[in-house]
């Protein structure tokens, strides 16, 4: 009997510790591009502040906090990319027809933005300027949300030649 209760509480503290734990599906990682060997990074998913446990947009989304932290990537944009001034964080859907800016990162600094998509992808390049609607520069570091892992390979735009197949 005593056994059967120590199997039941060890087992009750693993779920409980896994619950209050934060899973590494809540931490992307941001992999390098050609264009930027040695780079490194991560976007850390938070839920948005709520006075109401949980931020919803109208709709039902959930509302994230985007923590994008990088490393590796030369302290001055200007001089590794031409004509560019700061190294610039975007959240854009996997068929890349919806882009937002999460903000400016550079050396260990961290930026925060908020996305309310549920499936999305997280992109660093080097601008011209803080501002703007969509990257021009190259694609630096990337990395996926969690929920895009549940999406057939071949139907990501990214891996397809750009030819979104709905």
């Amino acid at each position: 009997m005593v056994r059967g209760r120590w199997a039941w509480t060890a087992g009750w503290c693993a779920v409980l510790a896994g619950v209050v734990a934060r899973p590494a599906m809540y931490r992307i990682p941001l992999e390098s591009t050609a264009d930027a060997p040695g780079a490194s990074g991560a976007a850390v998913l938070t839920r948005a502040v709520s006075p109401f446990g949980m931020s919803l947009t109208p709709d039902g989304h959930v509302r994230y906090d985007v923590h994008v932290t990088v490393a590796g990537l030369p302290p001055d944009a200007g001089s590794a990319y031409p004509g560019t001034r700061a190294y610039v964080a975007w959240a854009t859907v996997p068929d890349l027809s919806l882009v937002q800016r999460l903000g400016v990162v550079g050396g260990a600094d961290s930026v925060v933005g908020e996305v309310d998509w549920n499936k999305f992808i997280v992109l660093v390049t080097p601008e011209p300027g803080g501002a703007g609607d969509r990257w021009t520069g190259p694609i630096l570091l990337r990395g996926a949300s969690p929920s895009t892992w549940m999406q057939r390979f071949q139907s990501h735009v990214l891996n397809n030649g750009g030819n979104p197949q709905w």
